[in-house]
């Protein structure tokens, strides 16, 4: 999850649902992780380029990238290109696709009004995946196991909030 003590995170220009679609396919397709991805960013007086934005897609630093193949090696990924028109500067990131887990919320799950997740609460059977993403949400939600995400702690990773999920308790 996006850390939200970052309040100078560069953004990118807004991207349509369209575009967005047709990213989510070229991950499928064969040769994409050679054709990059060009996204403008929103030039500010001070812009943070932290080691993982979520939007439009979840991207990656080459730093994140490189702890996260260690325990997800088959990780899709794809470059980006964050291009700032004004300061005439590109950086390069990686945007990711980890493997989607669908059915693994339990009824315990608490959702808002809205339809966002208040509590995610886990099915007691759910697959041991070091990385994954899970799918019928209206947000993005990157899980990580523990070994993981001590591993993403114990280096000088920025932008990457981590909240424990809970495991369905049965009795």
């Amino acid at each position: 999850m996006t850390d939200p003590r970052w309040i100078n995170r560069v953004e990118t220009e807004p991207v349509g649902e369209l575009q967005r679609r047709a990213w989510n396919q070229a991950f499928h397709d064969s040769g994409s992780e050679y054709t990059a991805m060009n996204l403008y960013v929103r030039s500010g007086l001070h812009m943070d380029y932290t080691d993982y934005l979520e939007h439009p897609v979840p991207m990656v630093s080459d730093q994140l990238l490189e702890i996260i193949m260690l325990y997800c090696p088959q990780l899709k990924r794809r470059a980006a290109v964050l291009t700032d028109r004004e300061r005439m500067t590109q950086e390069t990131y990686w945007a990711i696709h980890p493997p989607a887990l669908a059915n693994v919320l339990s009824p315990h799950t608490r959702r808002r009004i809205d339809g966002t997740l208040e509590r995610i609460v886990l099915k007691q059977e759910f697959p041991e995946a070091p990385f994954f993403q899970l799918m019928e949400l209206r947000e993005t939600v990157i899980g990580v196991n523990l070994a993981l995400a001590e591993s993403i702690l114990r280096r000088d990773v920025t932008g990457v909030q981590f909240i424990p999920l809970e495991l369905e308790h049965t009795n």
